[in-house]
């Protein structure tokens, strides 16, 4: 038997916001050659031994595809200076390779693209997709790692926008 919830989707997206989260870019390579470039908020580390991070896709997303048959992907901790990058990536109606005009990066591990200038990247394949209502949840295995000098303020987002995490204490 199936209940119908007791609020509607923006209710629960704005109740979502109340949580700051951080602002990731997630990159990708196909065995193709084909590229993803995307934003994402749902982020998190699963395991310590063996390294493993996650982040969640909508299947909706134009980037699902290539997400799904991406043979290396990266995901890249955008610093509070980046909101250009965060809001490049998450344009709907631009290929991977179009989001990445304008925006240095270099060819990483298996030819995933990797933006340098990050304070942190984790690479990886990987390891699952689980499919939990419209989102799919990627598990990667992390076997490539990179992490800027000095601490970098990362960039975060709160209450549907782009904040610095001083704001966000602030508020």
């Amino acid at each position: 038997m199936t209940t119908e919830p007791l609020f509607d989707s923006t209710t629960f997206r704005r109740v979502c916001g109340q949580f700051p989260t951080g602002v990731t870019a997630v990159t990708a390579v196909t065995d193709t050659g084909e590229v993803a470039a995307l934003t994402v908020n749902s982020f998190t580390s699963v395991s310590l031994e063996p390294a493993k991070v996650l982040f969640c896709l909508a299947t909706s997303s134009s980037s699902f595809d290539r997400l799904q048959r991406a043979r290396r992907i990266a995901v890249h901790i955008l610093a509070q200076d980046q909101e250009d990058v965060a809001r490049r990536f998450a344009t709907s109606g631009l290929s991977g390779e179009e989001k990445l005009e304008g925006v240095e990066w270099t060819a990483g591990p298996d030819g995933v693209p990797i933006i340098p200038d990050t304070p942190a990247i984790l690479a990886g394949t990987t390891d699952e997709a689980i499919t939990s209502g419209d989102h799919v949840i990627f598990v990667l295995d992390v076997d490539h790692v990179h992490l800027k000098p000095g601490p970098v303020p990362a960039l975060s987002f709160y209450q549907g926008r782009f904040a610095s995490p001083t704001a966000v204490i602030a508020e």
